[in-house]
């Protein structure tokens, strides 16, 4: 008996141990298809894509499986959850707003592309100066980065995902209604070399007149014999 209460002991304090080191990172990216990758080794960034759950039951569902340093407030849009080693963006999609987008950023990626201005909106400033120093504050960049919101193309595979694109190899003029031709609008007469098949301004295509030629009559004096009747 006292072997058995042994081993249950043994095996709850596995199981504690298992929840304390639960990692939301880990979790997001064995229940949700990858999206998007930017960046590499300390300075990276991943997305993922959460389908018909809002921003905040997302964020809640992540906080769960791993207790953040801090949580912003509750939003429809946008939430952060801060960590040790991350910061999570989760966010409403841009191109359906029945999903939700997370985004796993590591230290050095959010101290490289969120503005300070923007993350205190959202977290302290205490906790932000812990995280990314007090020079971070003065940096600015020279553009409002807020997260992933470019559309994605949605990636099932667990791969990079590839952002369309559109061929603009090749400059295509438009067709108009504006002819080009070697013909008179007026009523002279077709410059040579002309296409008598030309088009008119109506884009009708008259029809084709050949040119009668014309013989010139034989002045020559016929010779020869006949007889009268």
């Amino acid at each position: 008996m006292k072997r058995w209460t042994s081993w249950v002991s043994f095996l709850l304090i596995i199981a504690l141990l298992t929840a304390c080191g639960a990692d939301a990172g880990r979790y997001i990216k064995d229940q949700y298809p990858l999206v998007s990758v930017d960046g590499k080794g300390s300075n990276l960034s991943k997305v993922y894509l959460v389908e018909n759950k809002s921003v905040p039951a997302v964020t809640a569902e992540l906080a769960a499986k791993e207790s953040p340093k801090e949580k912003s407030k509750e939003s429809d849009d946008q939430m952060f959850l801060v960590y040790n080693d991350k910061v999570i963006n989760v966010q409403k999609d841009p191109s359906d707003s029945k999903n939700t987008l997370v985004q796993i950023d590591s230290i050095e990626y959010a101290k490289s592309h969120y503005d300070s201005s923007f993350l205190q909106g959202y977290l302290t400033a205490t906790l932000l100066q812990s995280l990314f120093g007090g020079g971070w504050f003065n940096s600015k960049r020279p553009y409002d980065y807020k997260g992933y919101t470019r559309t994605p193309t949605y990636n099932t595979g667990g791969g990079k995902a590839t952002t369309p694109t559109t061929d603009v190899s090749k400059d295509k003029k438009p067709t108009t209604s504006d002819r080009t031709g070697s013909f008179k609008t007026g009523t002279g007469t077709p410059s040579s070399g002309s296409d008598s098949t030309t088009r008119k301004n109506d884009g009708s295509t008259p029809n084709k007149v050949t040119k009668p030629s014309v013989s010139k009559p034989s002045t020559s004096k016929k010779t020869g014999s006949f007889k009268r009747r």
